[in-house]
């Protein structure tokens, strides 16, 4: 492998495209300083890889890029091809030959290529990965290099080893190693974090799914029992339908009816209806046509007043074309007399001319009688021949050069053609770009139009959503208290009938009697319940009756005096205590007599008899005038004792506080809040709570409508949300696509510009060259001609003085001067006359173009009078028409006047049809307003129904056909509803349940189950990263300490050769830690001691660092070797030693040598010399050695 070819274009001071070719050997780089010859070296570093615009002698990487100068414009870009033969596939791919290239564009964007193939940086280090080759590779060598072998610090020496020792791959792959060791130790720690979060939640997740399940199954049970009172309830409602449509029948018949004699009547209106539309329409067109007549009056009226505009501004016209061919005409008169002026003139210059003539021809003959007669001087006539042989090798060497010149401009011309297809190509490949980015940047601007709206639709919707949940969160609020108050008083009434159904607050043997009743049919025969239970009291009243009846409450009725013996005696018998019992047979009541009641009823604060007050069966009348037909109802304790004492305490008086005034003046009172019986209340309180709890359902299914409403609007806002947010993450995809796509071209029509711009600043170098190589073209062709006419001259002067050269000089000489003035003379009267038929030329063509002004004004003038008689008929026509379309106008005044009669007729036999028409209309809308009354019944019925209906969709998503699939027989309804309110209740009693917990707890417990596989998997990863660092380690130890050990010997070989004599070690400075360790160096040149480097001279010091890089050479030869003036601190001497031992390893090793050392170039079997022809541009010649010493 070697290298074969460098080309550079716009690479520092290399403006235009050069290219070396290298062969095997030494190659020497040479020319002054300032000269430009290592950026060669400097190019082959950075197409290589270089990153380091210092390393490369500037402060950024765009001073890389040619800068211009003052006669050259910078360039757009700067390129480096590096062309490397490898037919022994020293490199590992598949090529013969590679090509490397690197790009920069002044934007900053960077291209690079393997073979014309687009590739990263990266690519290339790994290309050249422990080749030698490379950025940081001992086959680029300069001053630089030179300095860090140099250097105080031993580190800095440390990579040129690694490479040469071959473990820089392997210190590559630890890095990666080591990075993601880094990574997956992160990713641990992360993982760990996750498991131990996922691990708190598992416990918490399966308490709530066991719940769930437990809330799951009681929901289950609740629903098949609700299902089925809810379809008991709608088979109830759909007969009440049935019934209500039939009735629907009935009464649809008779609008039917109604309806036909509306038709008749409608019809027959309608046919007045039509002919009154009918006139409308003839009334409507009649005056259409009035209005059509009057806009073409008046646009006949425009028409007539634009003609006559148009007249007056042809007349104008007419005038002025008139005053112009009067001028004309003057001017032609003018050119006729100047025409007249040179034609006499010109027959005067004839004259002269032909005198002339004759006289110059005499002359002339004069002459040539006298050359005829010269002899010719043998001598002069050899003198001359042998002057024409001299000119003739100047002629023949002139024509050589314009031939090459030539040649040369035709070369420059096709590459003007060439540049010229280049940019046409380049523009139009540029002009398609910029469509392309029109197009980008108008989908762009529609992107980002699409976005706004987008996100401000969003932005709505988030307010919507906002305001819909805050209104969710109201309703949900509202119906949890509803639901709240239903359990509450739901919760009360059962509390309530327990009580009822298990006689709270009655004695034993009430409880005993009541139960054995409901056992036994015999017993309970007679006996109709206590007094509590068979009335009823309204609430205002309630206090006052029940401390008035007190322990009478309990009595119970019976329907004869056997019925209470029998009871009595069952008392008897187990011994169960006793009770009060009131045979309705037996026990009477006497009433107030009507003249104390109406005294009474004056009383101030009088509310009512007792018995008055309270609700029974006719039946238990006396029982009730018994207990309570001599009690008084009073507002307040003071009312009641103002009657007692009018009254005389003649009847027993309560307050509605529960304060009572007995018949012997005692007096009972105080709290109520402690009383030991609420058994009258507790019917009417289990009433009202049916009432209240009625109520509350209907609000909890409104409340269930509304929060479904909301929810449904939420889910329909979370739709369109989404539809949006991917509307938005599409628009935002194709937004940054374009965009992306649009820098590409952007970037792609800034690097065609740029080189359109490199192109035209050829083409113009090429235009300033094809100009100054024709004007050398011109100057040899002067001189060529001059030669030519001396020849032409010397050959005439000796054919003409052959045998006449022996006439007289003078006279030839007065001849001569005599034909020359006559020439003048001729020449100056040719040059008048040609001046004078220029001058009748310019008249003759200034008078034809009057000629024709004049021709096509006069057309215009009789065009314009034409044009004028046109218009003058076409107006009289215009106001024929008018005064016809006056006459039709007066004609439609007449025809809508009649037509407006007639309408009036018909419009008052339509009012009597209309009347007819309410009259039906009426009674239909009678009968409408039954039929309707019986929708609302039926509507009602549907609506209970449908409530249902939803209630069982909205609670468990299930229609009524899907239902009757689950229908069976559930008994009583008051037990179904018993049933429900237990289950709800074990439902409550669970708390708030989370059904998502149950999938949650799965979900969790997989993922804790995934993520504890991901943590074995990554330390199982990490043992192994782990590992893999520790055996590239002790690979890279000993591959080292290996090739460090042969580096070492080398040097003490290269070093004795260099010195002719000494010694000279390698050191690691730290044993235990060689990979890390700094390199010192240490030598003892022949004569001194043993001592590092640093305390040697300057040029021992180089030299020592040139002798270690040549042992490294020795060791791994690289295929080539780039040295940018490394002996430039040498002395003479060690120059010339060093040129030799360049000669010893070229048989292995290509050299490339930047150099100004005599001795180097000795050395070169190629030379490359780098000058500036012109200032700032850098331009390579090339000489090979064999060629110089020939």
């Amino acid at each position: 492998m070697y290298l074969r070819k460098l080309e550079i274009q716009g690479f520092k001071s290399f403006a235009d495209k050069i290219s070396l070719d290298f062969n095997n050997g030494i190659t020497a780089v040479v020319g002054p300083n300032g000269s430009g010859k290592s950026n060669i070296s400097d190019a082959v570093r950075w197409v290589l890889g270089e990153q380091s615009a210092k390393t490369l002698r500037g402060s950024k990487m765009e001073d890389i890029i040619f800068a211009g100068t003052e006669h050259r414009k910078p360039v757009g870009f700067a390129e480096v091809s590096l062309t490397i033969d490898n037919t022994d596939n020293y490199l590992p791919v598949s090529y013969s030959e590679v090509t490397v290239t690197r790009r920069v564009y002044r934007s900053g964007e960077s291209e690079y290529y393997i073979n014309k193939t687009s590739c990263r940086l990266k690519d290339i280090h790994e290309l050249f990965l422990d080749t030698g080759i490379g950025r940081d590779g001992y086959s680029i060598i300069g001053q630089g290099r030179v300095d860090e072998i140099l250097s105080t610090k031993s580190e800095d020496r440390r990579l040129i080893f690694e490479e040469a020792s071959g473990i820089m791959k392997y210190k590559v792959r630890k890095q990666d190693a080591e990075r993601k060791l880094q990574l997956t130790e992160q990713n641990l720690v992360r993982i760990n974090d996750i498991i131990n979060e996922l691990e708190s939640q598992l416990e918490p997740l399966r308490e709530q799914s066991e719940a769930a399940k437990k809330y799951l199954t009681l929901r289950e049970s609740l629903k098949d029992m609700e299902i089925n009172v809810y379809l008991n309830n709608i088979d109830r409602l759909k007969e009440k339908i049935k019934e209500y449509e039939t009735q629907f029948k009935d009464i649809r018949d008779n609008i039917e009816a109604e309806e036909r004699r509306l038709r008749n009547i409608t019809a027959q209106n309608q046919q007045k209806t039509e002919l009154l539309k009918n006139l409308d329409e003839r009334i409507t067109e009649a005056r259409e046509k009035f209005y059509v007549i009057e806009g073409n009056l008046e646009k006949n009226s425009s028409e007539v007043k634009l003609k006559n505009e148009k007249i007056n501004s042809l007349g104008e016209n007419i005038v002025r074309l008139s005053e112009e061919t009067s001028e004309i005409n003057s001017k032609l008169e003018i050119l006729s007399t100047e025409e007249k002026s040179r034609q006499g003139k010109i027959e005067y210059l004839n004259g002269q001319y032909n005198e002339f003539s004759k006289k110059l021809e005499k002359y002339q003959s004069e002459l040539d009688g006298i050359l005829s007669t010269l002899g010719e001087n043998e001598r002069n006539i050899e003198m001359l021949k042998a002057g024409i042989m001299d000119k003739l090798d100047i002629q023949s060497d002139k024509r050589t050069q314009i031939n090459n010149i030539k040649n040369h401009i035709e070369n420059i011309r096709k590459r003007q053609n060439s540049i010229g297809t280049e940019i046409y190509s380049l523009k139009l490949e540029k002009d398609k770009d910029n469509m392309k980015k029109e197009d980008l940047t108008e989908s762009i601007r529609n992107t980002v139009t699409l976005i706004k709206r987008s996100r401000e639709k969003i932005n709505e919707l988030n307010n919507e959503k906002t305001e819909l949940k805050s209104t969710l969160s109201e309703l949900e609020k509202q119906h949890g208290n509803v639901k709240t108050d239903i359990q509450v008083k739901t919760s009360r009434q059962k509390m309530l009938k327990d009580m009822e159904n298990s006689m709270e607050g009655y004695s034993r043997s009430v409880k005993e009697i009541m139960t054995a009743c409901r056992r036994s049919s015999d017993l309970g025969k007679g006996i109709h319940g206590t007094v509590a239970q068979l009335v009823e009291v309204d609430k205002k009243y309630e206090t006052a009756i029940e401390m008035t009846l007190g322990s009478a409450l309990q009595n119970i009725v019976t329907s004869s005096e056997g019925d209470a013996k029998k009871a009595i005696e069952f008392l008897k018998r187990n011994k169960v205590g006793r009770a009060t019992f009131l045979p309705i047979t037996s026990v009477k009541g006497k009433r107030l007599d009507d003249s104390t009641l109406r005294r009474l009823e004056d009383c101030q604060g009088f509310c009512g008899v007792a018995s008055n007050l309270v609700n029974s069966d006719p039946s238990y009348a006396g029982i009730v005038l018994n207990l309570l037909g001599r009690v008084i109802v009073v507002e307040n304790l003071d009312s009641g004792i103002n009657i007692a004492r009018k009254f005389g305490y003649s009847f027993r008086i309560v307050t509605l506080e529960g304060d009572i005034l007995s018949t012997s003046g005692s007096m009972s009172g105080g709290s109520t809040d402690h009383r030991s019986s609420g058994i009258l209340n507790r019917s009417r309180e289990i009433s009202e709570l049916e009432t209240i709890i009625e109520g509350l359902r209907k609000d909890e299914i409104k409340y269930n409508t509304k929060i479904n409403d909301v929810r449904q609007m939420l889910e329909e806002i979370d739709s369109e949300f989404d539809e949006h947010s991917n509307k938005l993450r599409d628009s935002e995809l194709i937004k940054t696509r374009d965009e992306n796509h649009l820098q590409m071209i952007e970037d792609n029509i800034k690097k065609t510009e740029a080189k359109i711009g490199m192109l035209i600043n050829e083409k113009e170098q090429m235009v300033k060259q094809e100009q100054e190589t024709l004007l050398e073209q011109q100057k040899y062709e002067s001189e060529l001609e001059g030669i030519e006419t001396d020849i032409s001259q010397t050959k005439a002067i000796i054919a003409e003085h052959q045998e006449k050269f022996k006439a007289d000089q003078s006279v030839r000489d007065e001849l001569h001067q005599e034909i020359t003035d006559f020439k003048i003379s001729v020449n100056s009267i040719t040059e008048s006359i040609q001046s004078v038929k220029e001058n009748l030329d310019r008249i003759q063509g200034e008078r034809e173009s009057l000629t024709k002004s004049y021709t096509r004004k006069q057309n215009e003038i009789n065009k314009a009078s034409a044009e004028i008689d046109l218009l003058k008929q076409e107006i009289g026509g215009l106001e024929n028409s008018s005064r016809n379309l006056q006459d039709e106008k007066t004609g439609k005044t007449l025809e809508i006047d009649r037509l407006v009669e007639e309408k009036k007729v018909l419009e008052e036999e339509s009012i009597d049809f209309i009347e007819k028409l309410n009259t039906t209309n009426k009674t239909i809308h009678l009968l409408h307003e039954e039929y309707n009354r019986i929708d609302i019944k039926k509507a009602k019925a549907e609506a209970e129904m449908k409530s249902i209906q939803d209630r069982m969709w909205d609670e468990y998503e299930l229609t009524y056909s899907n239902a009757v699939e689950l229908k069976k027989e559930i008994g009583n309804i008051s037990e179904a509803q018993k049933s429900i309110s237990e289950y709800r209740a074990q439902i409550k009693a669970l708390g708030p349940v989370n059904v998502s917990s149950i999938d949650e707890y799965i979900r969790t417990k997989e993922r804790f189950e995934f993520m504890s596989v991901q943590k074995n998997d990554m330390e199982q990863a990490k043992e192994k990263l782990h590992k893999i660092i520790y055996e590239m380690v002790q690979v890279m130890k000993k591959q080292f300490v290996e090739q460090f050990k042969l580096i070492n010997e080398n040097f003490g070989i290269v070093y004795k050769e260099l010195f002719g004599g000494g010694r000279a070690e390698l050191i690691i400075s730290d044993q235990d830690n060689v990979l890390e360790s700094g390199i010192e160096i240490e030598v003892q040149p022949p004569g001194k001691k043993l001592q590092n480097m640093m305390l040697l001279s300057g040029g021992e010091r180089a030299f020592t660092a040139i002798a270690l890089l040549f042992a490294i050479l020795r060791l791994k030869p690289t295929p080539f070797c780039l040295l940018d003036e490394i002996e430039a601190a040498l002395d003479d001497a060690n120059v010339y030693r060093f040129g030799e031992y360049l000669k010893k390893y070229s048989k292995n090793t290509q050299f490339i040598m930047v150099t100004h050392r005599k001795g180097t170039m000795e050395s070169a079997d190629t030379m490359y010399g780098v000058t500036m022809q012109e200032h700032g541009v850098s331009k390579v010649v090339s000489m090979k050695m064999g060629e110089l010493a020939s």
